[in-house]
């Protein structure tokens, strides 16, 4: 069984579900900068983890909001029931979280499955990770051609509740750090060490993933924590993953786009590929400027150092009907590279790369 937090601004249709049907398509009904955070409960049954069929979304709930009018000693409100409980998650081993954005046609329960795909596939026994989803509203369906154009109005307007939530999720984190520092510095003064069962976090990192039209959402998510932060961004981040964005391909070098996660994020990783069926059409057919996911930043030179390209072209191949758009969940290439990434490996001289740039560009090569 695997257990995945989440958030999300859609509509709430009920508190608890058996099966996850808790949430419709379209915003909450207090606007769309509202957001309510649960956990789910996802098995597999199937044998291929990257099989969304493989995946069955079971007990999930809401954590409330409002207490009722009955006192009840030690109740807590959403997200600081849902970080108490990933903080006990977090203590059980050496796990980061991978905060994760959804593309575009996704329905709720078919991203929890996704989240608990990528869970399972990024996690190694040397850097085992938690992913924390964060869902916006999607209709679920591919056609017809408008619920593009309203699911891209619906990833921008969910801006606030994203920035709002990555805020809370920061926070968290970062009060883990403190806890632990203050935890270390009062058993150094005492002549001793603390006990490991007394530190919260330390090591723990918050990485972003977001994939497809989610980095669309994430440009907009940005924007909105920069004014949650008075027009700060602090350095908290690992590394962003930006997976077959949906984005226009000058986003990392334009400021009211993309270019702020290079304050916020150590490395970021655009991983993207020129036959994308998916980007292709977005591009051609519905009037947007060269996709970010196609051919990767416009110009390597005019974005920061921390900014990585690596060329899937050659494994984005899948199942036909993906549109060579999900390589980083199927291509077993991609898997490898995220995962060699979350274990700290050099970028550089890994098996499976070709250099285009050395230290900046790479191309992943079919196994």
């Amino acid at each position: 069984m695997t257990k995945i937090f989440f958030a999300s601004n859609r509509d709430v249709k009920h508190e608890t579900s058996a099966t996850g049907n808790i949430f419709g398509d379209r915003f909450n009904a207090d606007g769309p900068q509202c957001f309510r955070v649960g956990a789910a409960d996802v098995s597999r049954s199937g044998d291929d983890p990257k099989d969304d069929d493989s995946w069955s979304v079971g007990e999930t709930r809401l954590f409330p909001e409002k207490l009722d009018s009955r006192p009840r000693d030690g109740a807590k409100l959403g997200s600081q029931r849902l970080f108490d409980e990933m903080r006990q998650l977090l203590k059980q081993q050496e796990t980061d979280v991978i905060a994760y954005i959804h593309g575009f046609a996704n329905s709720f329960q078919n991203s929890v499955r996704r989240a608990a795909a990528l869970q399972e596939l990024y996690s190694t026994p040397e850097q085992p990770v938690v992913v924390f989803l964060f869902s916006w509203p999607s209709n679920g369906k591919v056609q017809p051609a408008w619920n593009y154009f309203s699911d891209r109005e619906d990833a921008e307007a969910s801006g606030l509740a994203m920035g709002r939530a990555l805020m809370r999720l920061v926070e968290f984190l970062k009060e883990m750090r403190r806890q632990d520092q203050k935890t270390i510095l009062e058993a150094r003064r005492a002549g001793g060490v603390p006990d490991r069962e007394a530190l919260v976090q330390c090591t723990r990192r918050l990485h972003i993933l977001a994939h497809s039209m989610g980095n669309w959402a994430l440009r907009h998510a940005l924007r909105k924590y920069a004014e949650l932060n008075a027009g700060k961004i602090d350095r908290v981040i690992d590394c962003t993953f930006l997976m077959a964005a949906d984005e226009d391909n000058d986003a990392m070098q334009e400021r009211m786009k993309l270019e702020r996660l290079d304050e916020l994020a150590n490395r970021i990783f655009v991983y993207h590929a020129s036959n994308d069926v998916a980007l292709t059409i977005s591009d051609t057919t519905k009037g947007l400027p060269d996709r970010l996911g196609s051919d990767g930043p416009k110009n390597l030179d005019r974005v920061g150092e921390r900014v990585f390209a690596i060329d899937c072209h050659k494994i984005s191949e899948t199942e036909f009907t993906q549109g060579r758009h999900q390589y980083y969940r199927l291509r077993d290439e991609a898997i490898r590279d995220v995962q060699a990434t979350l274990a700290d490996q050099p970028q550089d001289g890994r098996p499976g790369r070709q250099v285009l740039r050395p230290g900046r560009s790479w191309r992943l090569s079919p196994a």
